[in-house]
């Protein structure tokens, strides 16, 4: 457990001093805020802006995606990384398992794109509640927050985490771009209805009907809630189980 926690520590660590988080993360909260900032301007563009939840709403489903793209390249060279500077045959020359490295590789990259994404909707949640020239009382802010965090970051964060950790360990990071792009983009092109969202949606599936629900579409279909969850829960699950039976990503077995 020790070892498992070492790695965790490190990923988390070392993800963390590199500019190009804060950076990715400084952009896209720019982003959100010169789309969602409560101005004059984005008060009329928006008519329900001036409600708490729609704000976490549309800054988790539109900006959120966009900072997850940029997690992604991040996470995608964990593994190859540590295969080129040799990191990966210093830590073999321990007593550490596969599945040590492994799990301490995956958990480190999910916490890491968690914890990045919760701040990003507190950062911005905050400036709303500041900025809003109108009063706001705490609670209406705080509790679409929580429901953003539970409902839709963590799910998010699992997928786009153990996907983009896991599956350059198996095949040629290339073709991981090109899958990555396949379904980044689908996801971008689609912009939202009062229908059921497909269920292979990151951050704008279904699952966000929890933070809010426009009052002019009532949403009552539980079955695409599920479906959404379990894509993102249980794809990702399998995607870094998957790196668990690849007899050629360790030492001869």
């Amino acid at each position: 457990m020790r070892k498992i926690i070492t790695i965790i520590h490190y990923e988390y660590k070392m993800q963390f001093k590199r500019l190009a988080t804060w950076s990715i993360l400084l952009v896209a909260t720019v982003f959100a805020l010169l789309d969602n900032y409560p101005s004059s301007g984005n008060l009329s563009r928006l008519e329900l802006l001036n409600e708490p939840a729609y704000f976490v709403y549309r800054t988790m489903s539109l900006n959120g995606f966009v900072l997850m793209f940029g997690l992604m390249f991040l996470l995608a060279e964990r593994f190859p990384l540590d295969h080129k500077t040799g990191m990966k045959l210093l830590l073999m020359s321990y007593a550490l398992q596969k599945r040590q490295y492994i799990l301490g590789k995956l958990l480190g990259g999910f916490l890491y794109t968690f914890s990045i994404l919760c701040i990003f909707l507190t950062l911005n949640t905050a400036v709303y509640f500041v900025a809003a020239p109108f009063p706001v009382p705490l609670p209406a802010c705080t509790l679409p927050l929580v429901k953003a965090i539970i409902a839709s970051a963590f799910p998010a964060s699992l997928f786009v985490s153990l996907f983009s950790v896991a599956l350059p360990g198996m095949i040629d990071i290339r073709l991981f771009y090109l899958f990555a792009a396949i379904l980044f983009g689908v996801n971008a092109a689609y912009v939202g209805s009062a229908n059921t969202a497909p269920f292979y949606m990151i951050t704008s599936g279904d699952l966000i009907r929890f933070i809010w629900v426009n009052p002019k579409w009532s949403f009552h279909d539980t079955g695409s809630i599920l479906a959404n969850g379990a894509f993102l829960m249980g794809s990702g699950l399998i995607i870094g189980s998957l790196l668990f039976l690849s007899h050629r990503f360790w030492r001869s077995e």
